[in-house]
């Protein structure tokens, strides 16, 4: 009996497409792995750029901050003599009475009219230094900002609304108003009610 030969090669594992087979899933879950990278990318680029805007807006309110706390402090440090000064304006307004009352009763050459004069235009001399001014008002339009309206008036000469009189000067300090002037201003001219027909006098001779 021959002996059939022992062929190595026949018991080798022969090429098969298991192995190909094998693959196709992986290849298969890719696009959709590739999908998933892409949305989770989109999330992180939306969550980044909602950040940056709210850091944005952090920052800009901030500098706005600083700059309303160091406009504050300017105008703190401006106005800080205002409640000072304002409690002077009693003082000159007694000055001012006075020297109306001095004039009217004394020469111009009288000393002491001319020392009252003084002190008044040196008091308004240093007060103006730290700002303050008087408000313009007679032939001014009415203006709520700076007058105070007392007293309405009727007038022909003037448009409505205009400061005939100025009853209580009025200062403010650097520009702003610190006390409004007390005026009267014009109105329209009431027109008279017709009053009741007059019966014709009867004309006697002598």
């Amino acid at each position: 009996m021959k002996r059939k030969d022992h062929n190595p090669r026949s018991h080798e594992p022969s090429e098969s497409s298991e192995p190909m087979a094998a693959s196709a899933p992986a290849e298969a879950s890719a696009p959709a792995d590739a999908s998933a990278t892409r949305d989770e990318v989109d999330k992180l680029r939306a969550e980044r750029d909602d950040l940056l805007a709210r850091l944005q807006r952090v920052s800009a309110d901030y500098m706005n901050y600083q700059k309303r706390v160091q406009r504050d402090i300017a105008e703190g440090r401006e106005f800080a003599n205002a409640e000072l000064i304002k409690g002077l304006l009693g003082v000159l307004d007694d000055m001012e009475r006075g020297l109306n009352a001095a004039r009217a009763n004394h020469n111009a050459d009288d000393p002491l009219l001319m020392g009252m004069e003084l002190v008044h235009r040196n008091a308004l001399e240093t007060l103006t230094r730290f700002g303050l001014s008087a408000i313009e008002s007679v032939g001014l339009p009415f203006d709520p900002d700076k007058h105070s309206a007392v007293l309405q008036e009727p007038s022909g000469q003037h448009p409505p609304m205009t400061v005939l009189r100025e009853l209580q000067k009025g200062y403010a300090l650097k520009g702003r108003t610190l006390r409004p002037a007390m005026v009267a201003v014009s109105k329209a001219p009431q027109e008279e009610p017709p009053g009741p027909p007059r019966e014709p006098q009867e004309l006697t001779g002598e």
